[in-house]
């Protein structure tokens, strides 16, 4: 069995169940909204079903060495204490399974930083701690080893690019980091005004370092 921990809306799931049909493949997460997306996004995806459970990554309701294979892409920052969710899932591998942990780099995004402090949205966006910060790429080796035996480490430079201003604002009205003016908070069109007064109304690029730790588990 493989587990997608922190699956949020099921994508990183879908990939597993496409390069893997006949694995069974558990999908977690502790947000009933994102495993209700990710339950509408693996319906139509072909081979046995993958069943989503509920739960706290820090407390996996699993039985030790029960899990052949686990990924935990994009989710690990979004605990204070990403090396007890290491060590849940150390402990649900079985001797010898194996691990595939992802996560961004601390300055991934800055660009959007600074777009929204020289707009004036948020001067202070760059001065605040990354959203990656706890589980970053830069570290995300040395918490893999705090409970796994790190095999590979991989860096991949990568580039998202925003087709329009009005694409930016929905993206970052999404960030809890930023600090919106009361004005115009939930409002993607007012945000999307300003900035477009700003910049105009060209696309936008953010850069990213993707780093990828594959580990076993405890023999």
């Amino acid at each position: 069995m493989i587990a997608d921990i922190g699956c949020g809306q099921g994508r990183p799931t879908r990939t597993l169940r496409r390069r893997l049909p006949l694995a069974r493949v558990l999908a977690v997460d502790a947000s009933p909204t994102m495993l209700t997306q990710a339950r509408a996004l693996l319906n139509p995806t072909p081979g046995p079903g993958v069943e989503l459970l509920a739960a706290d990554f820090h407390r996996l309701p699993l039985s030790s060495g029960v899990l052949d294979a686990a990924t935990a892409v994009f989710c690990l920052y979004h605990s204070a204490h990403p090396e007890r969710v290491v060590g849940e899932i150390a402990r649900v591998l079985r001797p010898g399974g194996v691990a595939m942990l992802v996560s961004k780099s601390a300055d991934s995004y800055r660009e959007l930083d600074l777009l929204l402090a020289a707009s004036g949205l948020d001067p202070g966006a760059p001065d605040r701690p990354s959203l990656y910060a706890s589980a970053s790429g830069e570290i995300l080796a040395d918490l893999a080893a705090s409970a796994l035996t790190v095999q590979t480490v991989l860096h991949d430079r990568h580039l998202f690019r925003f087709g329009s201003v009005a694409a930016v604002a929905e993206y970052l009205l999404t960030v809890p980091k930023f600090q919106i003016p009361a004005r115009l908070p939930e409002d993607p069109a007012a945000v999307a005004a300003h900035l477009r007064c700003h910049r105009g109304d060209g696309s936008f690029t953010m850069t990213s370092t993707i780093t990828y730790v594959l580990a076993w588990g405890a023999a």
